[in-house]
């Protein structure tokens, strides 16, 4: 089967990383897989030489007047060459939808949308959400990461959706954690985003040290600000100043081995407002951290049953946030077990074979 996944780079992020690791994983499984990206980036994920590369180019020549219009019909044209029988879009800006529905459009080659975040929550503004909802027409399938995300849809979308987990690397499974005697080391991961709301992990920091007294603990988040969110970035800066942290809670940007950050810490917390499924908390629990989350539709509650293998808080619940973290620190022996419950739960998640197999099956179906 000749696979196109559409994304618009491979830059740091967790639809990309999944791109990656499954294009790589059906490549090895000898499938023809191609990642056609809409701009040209150095990428932060490998990608096994066998998948082939290729970047959307606008058009050379065009009236300024009809560029755009030009610029669809250039990349629509590109798509059509690779001659796929199935076109996987993630994540691409609204105006890359033309194009693929053009591509796909009287051909046999098959389109299926990917639901990566909670429906609504991606697409700030009403005109965005139309354009993301009429896309869905034109979609042979629809991949969704959790059965969670389905009752955000009506029942005609609902119908073309299939559910793939995303893959968990091995790697972090294979990483050795060792009992805590004490819970001293918070740390978090993601991007610097208003969505993922660091905010909210450093306020509740404060508020739990500024209770408790505690001179010991740390919070650590590693992640790096989008070119556009630099200023979200700046805000979490001026931030941890205000509240005087500089020597307890720090900013030191994207981790290169961040299995190894995980392995060293004592606790995980993530504060996002919504999401997909989150990567960096599937990967926290399988190093075997106990990890604390904010409830937030979707994905958490998928990986969490609080107080068996996590803790659930609710989204943007600050005082919540601080008791959760005050716990873990008073009560280091549950913590260690909500950990090892934790690396439990991503030991039975599914190898990346199994999933690249199921979305095959999909794929397969949805050519039938």
């Amino acid at each position: 089967m000749r696979i196109v996944f559409v994304i618009s780079r491979l830059k740091n992020g967790g639809a990309e990383r999944e791109v990656a690791a499954f294009a790589n994983e059906l490549a090895d499984m000898g499938e023809e897989v191609h990642i056609v990206c809409t701009k040209e980036e150095k990428d932060d994920y490998a990608v096994d030489e066998r998948v082939h590369r290729h970047v959307l180019h606008p058009a050379r020549r065009s009236i300024p007047k009809l560029r755009g219009v030009c610029n669809r019909l250039s990349m629509t044209a590109q798509l059509r060459k690779i001659r796929a029988d199935v076109i996987l879009e993630f994540v691409v800006r609204h105006e890359h939808y033309v194009p693929l529905i053009l591509a796909t459009l009287f051909s046999k080659t098959k389109l299926i949308y990917t639901v990566r975040l909670s429906p609504g929550k991606g697409n700030p503004n009403e005109m965005e959400q139309l354009k993301h909802r009429l896309a869905f027409c034109f979609a042979d399938g629809v991949w969704i990461q959790t059965e969670d995300q389905k009752p955000f849809y009506p029942k005609w979308i609902r119908k073309k959706m299939f559910e793939v987990r995303n893959i968990l690397f091995p790697a972090f499974l294979q990483l050795e954690r060792k009992k805590r005697e004490q819970v001293v080391h918070f740390i978090s991961a993601g991007r610097l985003h208003p969505q993922k709301n660091q905010k909210l992990l450093i306020e509740a920091f404060e508020r739990m040290i500024r209770r408790t007294g505690n001179t010991s603990a740390t919070l650590t988040i590693y992640g790096t600000s989008q070119k556009n969110y630099r200023w979200a970035e700046d805000r979490l800066r001026e931030l941890v100043e205000q509240l005087g942290l500089q020597d307890r809670v720090f900013l030191p940007g994207r981790a290169q081995d961040i299995g190894t950050k995980y392995a060293e810490a004592d606790a995980f917390v993530f504060g996002s407002d919504y999401e997909g499924m989150p990567n960096a908390l599937m990967e926290a629990m399988a190093v075997g951290l106990p990890c604390i989350s904010t409830d937030c539709p979707t994905g958490p509650s998928v990986l969490i049953e609080s107080g068996k293998n996590g803790l659930l808080v609710p989204v943007e619940d600050v005082e919540a946030m601080a008791c959760a973290m005050q716990y873990l620190i008073e009560n280091p022996q549950e913590a260690n077990r909500l950990g090892r419950a934790a690396r439990q739960r991503m030991k039975e998640w599914g190898t990346p074979r199994e999933l690249a197999e199921q979305l095959l099956e999909n794929l397969r179906r949805s050519l039938g």
